[in-house]
């Protein structure tokens, strides 16, 4: 008898999220401002106060006019945060407030497919840029991104601790001379090496190429979108879970998925509610500071 109310409630958050295209977006739009401005502690106090009660009767209304008017006072505040935090501020910044202004207008011209458009837009955009940079950085090529991230535990510290005991160990001496060599006056040629087995630099090289490919089908998967279909969102999908086993960047990767839910169709609905539990799920483990321990 109790399954009957958790299916009739998981039908209704399915239904919805699939037919009310554009209330879903600014109901995930505004999940994601206020995990971002609470998680932040550089964001001016007064826009921290404000920002949510705009949120509130944003998501509350149903008359399109509130909407605009309360996307547009968001737009303001994420601007505004951008403009003062200019050099401070992470891509997760710049990258809401174009997601707010691209809804903004959408809300304002009352046009879904304006709204679909403009979103693979910005992801296309913001993932060539992305492939482009890493194919011009010697640092990123040379696998010293990455090698950072492994080498300091970072990423996939427990996992690589299966294979070598002694990992752990390696990890806290490496992050002790990096903490060390900050402390030094700065001189040029300033460096440290990094302990690291050589199956490990292998994966390292490994992980560098596997995320630039990733990147290279993301972006042909945005330009033969009319071919793919649904399974576009399933490689989004895929890319999103992809990068959160490797980096603890939950804000920007639900902001992935709210472009992705954004670029759905009619044809493509039944992808929608994927989205909104991972949206969901990424923020929850956010505001919660909970990752997984095998992934750290």
């Amino acid at each position: 008898m109790e399954s009957q109310p958790k299916k009739r409630f998981l039908r209704t958050v399915s239904c919805f999220v699939a037919e009310n295209y554009m209330h879903t977006l600014l109901i995930l739009l505004s999940a994601i401002v206020f995990t971002f401005f609470t998680s932040k502690d550089y964001i001016p106090p007064l826009l921290r106060i404000i920002m949510p009660w705009v949120l509130l009767l944003m998501i509350t209304s149903t008359v399109r006019r509130t909407w605009a008017w309360m996307l547009f006072l968001t737009s303001v505040m994420l601007v505004i945060n951008v403009m003062l935090n200019f050099y401070q501020i992470a891509n997760h910044g710049f990258m809401i407030a174009y997601i707010s202004l691209t809804m903004l207008i959408a809300v304002s011209a009352n046009d879904e497919a304006l709204m679909q458009k403009m979103a693979l837009y910005i992801l296309t955009i913001l993932m060539g840029l992305a492939l482009i940079q890493k194919l011009a950085s010697p640092y990123y090529m040379s696998g010293n991104l990455i090698g950072d991230y492994v080498l300091t535990g970072m990423m996939f510290k427990h996992l690589i601790a299966i294979v070598y005991p002694d990992w752990l160990n390696i990890v806290h001496e490496n992050s002790a001379a990096i903490r060390e060599l900050g402390a030094m006056p700065p001189s040029v040629g300033n460096s440290v090496a990094l302990a690291a087995p050589a199956a490990v630099v292998t994966l390292i090289m490994a992980l560098t190429y596997i995320s630039l490919a990733s990147q290279f089908l993301i972006e042909v998967a945005l330009l033969m979108r009319s071919r793919l279909g649904v399974f576009l969102h399933y490689v989004l999908l895929l890319f999103v879970l992809i990068i959160y086993s490797t980096r603890d960047e939950n804000i920007f990767l639900s902001m992935n998925c709210i472009l992705g839910y954004a670029m759905t169709d009619a044809q493509t609905k039944s992808v929608r509610i994927f989205y909104v539990i991972l949206i969901f799920y990424l923020l929850v483990m956010q505001m919660m500071g909970v990752r997984p321990g095998f992934l750290i």
